[in-house]
């Protein structure tokens, strides 16, 4: 059998095969690093999924992030709301509350969902109340610090992800917000807020799926940039 003829990559091809390999290589080491920021929370919430419900009245700080807590207090304030939240086939918000514990700590609860259907009713009954035992998980108050809220429904529409800025309109400032659920995770509501939560929030692959995109793409770009290669492959394929 003959030998495969030589095959030339023209130049101007191999210098965008290299730009390609770098670009794709530097997207994938990105894509990694965003693994890692994506799932940072579930690796911090693995290591305290054991440790017991806290029920002593301590600081919340950072400390405390991840950990599930059972405290007395009391609701404070007209509820406001999240927008673009679904309940299975049921389109509606989010509740955020401000929770004030018997020694006036002052914290930001999500207190789940309510159906867009009647909404402003529901905000209306729910409203203050008397003392209350809350349990929930605290996590991370991420997101936009600068948001500006909506006016409707009797009260202020936020988008998501903008914890620090419902901290700052409640005026509950601190790293944290609560998740309100059952102390393993469940839903402890039957009739709307219904609240729950994952202990351990489930592994988010996507950052991955992209890095294998741009890791693939990098090895064709390094295919094309290797002469050698390309004779391999066509001897393999029976060209």
């Amino acid at each position: 059998m003959a030998a495969p003829s030589a095959i030339v990559v023209p130049p101007a091809v191999r210098r965008l095969a290299a730009f390609v390999v770098v670009v794709a290589l530097a997207l994938c080491a990105w894509q990694v690093q965003r693994d890692g920021e994506r799932n940072a929370g579930r690796e911090a919430a693995q290591q305290v999924a054991e440790e017991p419900v806290v029920t002593d009245n301590v600081p919340i700080t950072e400390a405390l992030a991840w950990r599930v807590v059972r405290w007395r207090g009391r609701w404070e304030g007209v509820p406001h709301l999240i927008a673009g939240r679904q309940e299975k086939a049921g389109l509606g918000y989010g509740l955020a509350q401000l929770f004030v514990r018997d020694d006036g700590a002052r914290l930001l609860v999500d207190r789940g969902w309510i159906p867009a259907e009647g909404v402003a009713e529901v905000v209306r009954q729910i409203g203050e109340g008397g003392a209350v035992e809350l349990v929930a998980q605290l996590r991370p108050a991420f997101g936009n610090g600068g948001a500006v809220a909506l006016a409707g429904h009797g009260t202020s529409i936020w988008a998501a992800k903008t914890w620090p800025s419902i901290q700052a309109a409640t005026e509950a400032k601190g790293p944290l917000v609560g998740v309100a659920g059952g102390e393993g995770g469940g839903r402890q509501a039957m009739e709307p807020p219904l609240d729950g939560f994952e202990r351990v929030p489930a592994r988010d692959d996507t950052s991955l799926h992209y890095a294998a995109q741009w890791l693939a793409i990098a090895g064709i770009g390094a295919i094309i940039l290797t002469p050698a290669a390309l004779r391999y492959a066509r001897r393999i394929l029976g060209a």
